[in-house]
């Protein structure tokens, strides 16, 4: 039964994945209300409505050969690998048995990701909103448990303001955006109100790594140069999944490791 539940819920994420692609278009390009929602979904080159079996999640993009099967425009990569990504998260926080609430901040990395990878900017709105409920959270959570409870939000404000201090020598006050945006800031401290110091730690950690790995194959396929701005919310999303699922393991690995070297 958890097999197949872990398979209902991948396929699951694939059209969650598809169905939050679209809004966020939709939201982008200011679609009014209802037709944000009921309007049939086409091609924005040719304008043609897509056919049923143009929308099934990552099969399509392979059929189709990535390209609409109307008018042959090349779709964006991003669709099918973003599907298969959150259909491939949210099995693995069910297999995992992940907090409950590593599903919805799921969702909601995912969504504002769309908006980082297409302006390299975070919408504030719902950002602030994200930061708003973190803070209910704890709040809750110290009701809870009669104590106070912050979790890792020490180190959401240390990282923020180690990081505003080095953009700052490295760029100027009027270049502080270079590099980490403000969006990134407050992500990270809605982030570090639902982890553990260590496990905040940790996902930081993994997507500096990962951001520096497709920076550096960047450079090396002469695609980036000083000047590219490297959108960091999908890193913060992997490093969140990889914590929430597999980062005891993770941690054990490395407490092996320092004791052994």
């Amino acid at each position: 039964m958890h097999t197949i539940l872990t398979i209902y819920l991948f396929l699951l994420g694939l059209a969650l994945a598809s169905f939050l692609n679209a809004l966020m278009y939709r939201i982008d390009k200011e679609y009014k209300y209802p037709e944000i929602f009921i309007k049939p979904s086409h091609c924005e080159k040719c304008k043609k409505e897509l056919k049923w079996y143009d929308l099934i999640p990552v099969l399509s993009y392979i059929f189709t050969k990535g390209k609409c099967s109307q008018c042959k425009t090349p779709i964006n990569i991003y669709y099918p690998l973003s599907e298969l990504f959150l259909g491939i998260s949210i099995a693995l926080l069910y297999f995992t048995t992940a907090p409950w609430y590593s599903y919805p901040i799921l969702l909601i990395l995912f969504s504002l990701t769309y908006f980082d990878i297409e302006y390299k900017a975070i919408p504030q709105t719902p950002t602030l909103i994200f930061l708003i409920s973190s803070l209910i959270y704890l709040v809750i959570q110290s009701i809870i448990s009669k104590q106070i409870v912050v979790n890792s939000l020490l180190s959401g404000v240390i990282i923020i303001v180690g990081i505003t201090l080095l953009l700052l020598i490295m760029y100027g006050i009027k270049n502080l955006k270079e590099g980490f945006g403000f969006g990134d800031f407050l992500i990270l401290l809605c982030l570090s109100a639902f982890l553990s110091t260590k496990q905040f730690w940790l996902m930081f950690w993994i997507s500096i790594l990962l951001a520096l790995v497709v920076t550096l194959i960047g450079f090396i396929k002469k695609k980036f140069n000083r000047k590219t701005a490297l959108p960091l919310l999908p890193f913060f999303t992997i490093a969140y999944v990889v914590v929430m699922t597999y980062g005891d393991l993770i941690f054990k690995y490395l407490r092996t490791t320092l004791v052994i070297f």
